[in-house]
């Protein structure tokens, strides 16, 4: 079995390392992945099991997962407080103190 190995590079100014990571764990059943991160970037090596597929395919998914990793980090972050919030009024009224 052959693994192909591809380097991808993530920008820190557009991409958390945070949402590289979580990617990459919901990537590990098709593909290892090494991060080497620096003050302006992060490099994935990545080693994609030929039995999943090919390695553009998933290396194009691996980016759209990292996107929407990121995105989620994003909303989660701009919600927090509207988050407490809800949770603090919905525990408000159930007499736990």
């Amino acid at each position: 079995m052959v693994t192909d190995t591809r380097e991808l590079l993530f920008d820190r100014q557009v991409y958390a390392l945070e949402a590289i990571q979580k990617a990459a764990y919901r990537f590990i059943d098709r593909m290892a992945v090494n991060l080497h991160v620096t003050d302006t970037y992060v490099r994935c090596t990545v080693f994609v099991d030929p039995e999943v597929g090919t390695p553009d395919d998933v290396i194009r998914d691996f980016q759209k997962e990292v996107l929407d990793q990121h995105l989620r980090l994003k909303i989660a972050s701009e919600t927090e407080s509207i988050r407490h919030l809800i949770l603090a009024h919905a525990f408000s009224r159930t007499g736990l103190t």
